[in-house]
Parts: structure tokens; C-alpha cells; sequence
């Protein structure tokens, strides 16, 4: 097989297992929630636990990759397991009539979806990519949020027409079905494995050569010190990107709150989720022009100038496209964390730090989003929460400046 041809194939196998993992297995819960709860007389908030509890299985299963991936030949039943979890646990789902079963379920999807999702995607594309490397983890991120946009709404016309448990069945097929590419070509790890060097290896080292003050390198001492300030101000800013991003999830109830209809809410998501793809490609393309930080502290800025027009605007349609604007944050809750890490620790600690980045951020993710409800609950207004998430991002913007000057 040609080089350029292993090059594209390695990234289609790597974009369809995150599409697969977060974009199905994970992305798809919130469609099932109203169909069972109808069915099996229980809560929203009982069924959406399971939500919660993949996607914290997800972020324990992803602090073992680096662990794994130490053994190059690791991967490919590395992405089996993960497949084989993920659709075993969906297709169990159909099986129970019990919540506490849907949970320990849910662990096992969750474990699967892990193995497959941010953590692995970054190893393998850093690996493969030196030249053009942010706009390749841009792309596979993006592929986090493409299913939702192409695929809720025929798998919410599956849900109506079939039923619930149908519902899992079809969309556990059409997530097999986006791992077929990793799961039949055979995908390594690193391009060496099959005697290649890594896109753009010439250039990047001649570049390495003559601007090692801007090239990303390993650091020398091969140590990581957890109380840093690097660290901290990593971790804080994981912290805060991950909780506004789950402001996501309150959109159709924010738009119920300020008077808006249930379709003004659900345009306020479509755009948002839009802009969960279309800023994670344009981050990339930013990246290489003037790099992750300028790139970051932009995005926080208008992110943060689409909460404040939400404050003070009911119109429909400028409200859907401040959600889309505000649809920006996802890039900086993804893409920029794991170019910073690379950028900030060097590509030899990558694989310690990144992994813990990812636990942070996908915990936080999990839990803001009850976070944002309780706060909501307390205040009985999203405006406090609006602007909360107005002062994180100004918050993010100072701990980027600060990390723009502690790379490697």
C-alpha cells in the first residue's frame, strides 16, 4: 500500500472510531431517555443517570491507554475490546427492564467507548502526524459531533416508529459500523511498525533544527510534576472549558425560561452542535497560522460575547446564532487541551499528561451538567449560571496567556 494511501486510511480508521465512541455510543443517550421513561414508568433523571455513568466509565477506561499502548502491537485488540464492549453493552440494553441493570450496562459501554474515544485517537494521530498535526486532531475531534448532526434525527424516527429497544439495536449497527474501518484495516500504532516515517518528518525536523524554541520537543528529564504550575493552570482550565461546555445540555431548558417555544430551543442546540464540528475544523486550520493559544483566548472571547447576548436578547433567531458563536467553547474543551498538553509538556509526556486531562475533562463534563441544574434549581434563573460561565471563560483566557509561556 502506498504511503499517502496508509497516511489517509490510519485517519479514517482513527475519525470513525471517535464517531463511533463519543458521537454514537455516548452522543446518542439523550434520545432514548423520553421512549423509556414512557415505557418503563421511571424518571428522566433515574434514565439519564446512565448517561453519567458511561461517560465517567469512559473517562477511568482512558487513564489506561498510555499503560496499554506501551506494547505497540496493543492497539488493534486494544480497538477490538472497545468495539466488542460498545456494542455488548447497547445491545444488552434491550434485554433488562431494570434501571440498575441499565447502569452496570452502562459501565460497559462506557469502558468500551474509552478505549476508542480522544485518548487513543491523539496517540495514534501524533504518532502518524508531525507536520499538519493540529489540524488532524481537529478533524478526528470533529468527528465527535458529526453523528449528532447527520444522525439524531433518523435515529430518533427509529426510537418512534420501533421502539426503544429497536432503537439500540439500529444504532448499535450503525456504530459497528463506523469502526469497520480500524477494525479491518490493520491500523498500527506508529508508522515505523511498517516501515514509514511519520508525515512530514523531514520538514518537521529541519524546522526542529533551526526554531527549537518553537518546535514541540520531549523534555529532558522525562518528570512530571503534578503540583507545577503548568499543571495547575492545565487542569483549571480543563476544569472550566468542560463545565461550559455542558451548558449544552440546559439550552432547551434555558429557551424555555426567557419565553422562547420548544423549536426555538431545539434550534439553539442544532446550532450549537453545529458549531461543535464546524470550530474544531477552523481551530486547526487557525492553529497552524498563529498557534493553540492565540487560537484558544479567541474563542473564549466570542464565546463568551455569545453568553452575554444571550443575556440580553429573546429574538430566535439571534438567540440560535449566539448558540452556535457559544458552540465555539467545544474546540477549547477538546482540541485545544490536547494540543496544549502536546505544546506545554512535550510529545515525550504526552502520553502521562494527556490522559489525566481527558479524566478531568470528561468528569467535570459529566458533573456540570448536574451542576448547572442545582444552580438553576437554587436560583430558579440561568442568568447567574450565564454569567458564571462568562467570568470561566475570562478565567480561561488568563491561566492560556500564562501557559503560552510554559512550553516545552
Amino acid at each position: 500500500m502506498k504511503e499517502k494511501q496508509r497516511y489517509l486510511m490510519t485517519m479514517i480508521a482513527v475519525c470513525g472510531l471517535v464517531g463511533a465512541s463519543l458521537g454514537i455510543n455516548l452522543g446518542s443517550s439523550g434520545l432514548f431517555y423520553n421512549a423509556i421513561s414512557a415505557d418503563l414508568g421511571i424518571t428522566k433523571a433515574s434514565i439519564s443517570m446512565t448517561y453519567t455513568i458511561a461517560a465517567m466509565a469512559a473517562a477511568v477506561s482512558g487513564l489506561f491507554i498510555a499503560r496499554i499502548l506501551k506494547n505497540e502491537k496493543n492497539l488493534k485488540p486494544m480497538i477490538l475490546t472497545g468495539v466488542t464492549l460498545s456494542a455488548a453493552g447497547m445491545i444488552l440494553m434491550t434485554l433488562t427492564n431494570s434501571v440498575f441493570v441499565m447502569y452496570l450496562l452502562s459501565v460497559v459501554r462506557g469502558l468500551g467507548a474509552g478505549l476508542l474515544s480522544f485518548v487513543m485517537a491523539t496517540n495514534v494521530i501524533n504518532q502518524w502526524f508531525l507536520a499538519r498535526n493540529g489540524i488532524m486532531v481537529s478533524i478526528a475531534m470533529a468527528f465527535s459531533g458529526l453523528p449528532g448532526v447527520l444522525l439524531s434525527g433518523l435515529f430518533s424516527s427509529v426510537i418512534d416508529a420501533r421502539g426503544w429497544r429497536s432503537g439500540y439495536l439500529f444504532v448499535a449497527a450503525v456504530m459497528v459500523l463506523f469502526t469497520l474501518p480500524a477494525v479491518l484495516y490493520p491500523i498500527r500504532l506508529k508508522p515505523s511498525q511498517v516501515n514509514m516515517k511519520p508525515y512530514g518528518y523531514d520538514e518537521y525536523m529541519e524546522y526542529r533544527k533551526n526554531h527549537p524554541e518553537k518546535a514541540v520537543v520531549s523534555q529532558s528529564d522525562g518528570h512530571i510534576e503534578r503540583h507545577s504550575e503548568p499543571m495547575i493552570l492545565m487542569m483549571l482550565m480543563t476544569v472550566m472549558v468542560y463545565i461550559i461546555a455542558s451548558f449544552l445540555q440546559h439550552l432547551p431548558s434555558f429557551a424555555a425560561s426567557v419565553g422562547l417555544s420548544t423549536a426555538a430551543g431545539a434550534l439553539m442546540v442544532s446550532f450549537a452542535s453545529a458549531a461543535n464540528i464546524t470550530s474544531k475544523i477552523i481551530y486547526g486550520a487557525a492553529n497552524e497560522k498563529i498557534g493553540p493559544f492565540r487560537t484558544s483566548m479567541i474563542y473564549a472571547g466570542i464565546s463568551a460575547l455569545a453568553l452575554c447576548v444571550m443575556i440580553f436578547n429573546r429574538q430566535p433567531m439571534i438567540m440560535a446564532c449566539a448558540a452556535f458563536v457559544f458552540g465555539f467553547t467545544f474546540a477549547n474543551s477538546s482540541t485545544a487541551i490536547s494540543i496544549m498538553v502536546r505544546e506545554v509538556f512535550g510529545m515525550e509526556n504526552y502520553t502521562r499528561v494527556y490522559p489525566l486531562m481527558s479524566f478531568i475533562g470528561s468528569s467535570s463534563n459529566a458533573l456540570g451538567v448536574s451542576l448547572l441544574g442545582f444552580m438553576y434549581d437554587v436560583s430558579g434563573s440561568y442568568y447567574i449560571i450565564l454569567i458564571m460561565c462568562i467570568l470561566m471563560q475570562a478565567a480561561t483566557i488568563l491561566c492560556t496567556m500564562r501557559l503560552s509561556g510554559k512550553k516545552a
